[in-house]
């Protein structure tokens, strides 16, 4: 099972895109960010978000990879 709190603790606090992975190293999401570390961080947390694909997480994420920019929109 996946530690969330060390892969949270890894990713930096950079602007940057992330990449959610499976077991199979599959890109099931692609994200964008000002603070990485933190919007990874609220998809663990008590979230008003509603998506569907969130409440799966716990069970089908493996890892996330992470692209650091110059700011969130680049």
């Amino acid at each position: 099972m996946l530690d969330v709190t060390a892969l949270i603790s890894r990713l930096p606090d950079d602007p940057g895109v992330y990449l959610m992975k499976d077991i199979n190293d599959t890109v099931i999401y692609v994200g964008k960010a000002a603070n990485l570390k933190a919007r990874v961080r609220q998809y663990f947390g008590a979230s008003s978000d509603s998506r569907y694909f969130v409440r799966l997480l716990d069970n089908i994420l493996a890892d996330v990879d992470v692209i650091i920019t110059s700011n969130e929109k680049e």
